[in-house]
């Protein structure tokens, strides 16, 4: 039986780290030396930054509110809350993370569609044309607009 008082002199593993040891000198089971345990982890639920398509990820500067984020990104209340609930209402930390509609969004596109900016000289024909959506499908999904109002720099909302 060893002394556990008696000075005991470390193996060293292959990582040039001692390897674990009990009193006394004996090996201790694998799986127990400090490099093997788990990382402790932050305490919080884990957030996923990616945004939905036609979104851009974005960090917040310093000083910032919401009204703020609405301004310098040119959307409405309702689709910057829509990507971002979780987002403050009043000061937001420096270092958030974000998603910004495109510019001029307006309101928040429903399930199973997307927002869009439409190019220069996109009208509501090139887009069916060029992207095999029906006159149907886009006045639907953007039933605020006449056929005419699908114009260039228009945001509106497209089948995913």
């Amino acid at each position: 039986m060893s002394n556990i008082n008696q000075p005991v002199t470390p193996e060293i593993g292959p990582e040039g780290l001692p390897t674990p040891s009990l009193p006394g000198g004996e090996p201790a089971a694998p799986g127990t030396g400090p490099e093997e345990l788990p990382t402790p982890s932050l305490p919080g639920p884990v957030v996923d930054y990616s945004c939905p398509s036609g979104y851009t990820a974005k960090t917040a500067g310093a000083n910032r509110t919401l009204t703020d984020l609405l301004l310098e990104n040119d959307v409405s209340y309702s689709a910057m809350l829509s990507a971002n609930p979780s987002l403050s209402l009043g000061r937001i930390r420096q270092g958030t993370r974000y998603c910004a509609p495109p510019a001029g969004t307006r309101r928040v596109c429903r399930f199973g569609s997307a927002s869009y900016v439409m190019g220069i000289g996109e009208d509501l024909s090139t887009l069916m044309e060029t992207n095999g959506y029906t006159a149907r499908e886009l006045l639907l999904l953007n039933p605020m607009l006449a056929p005419s109002d699908f114009t260039s720099g228009r945001v509106i909302c497209v089948p995913l």
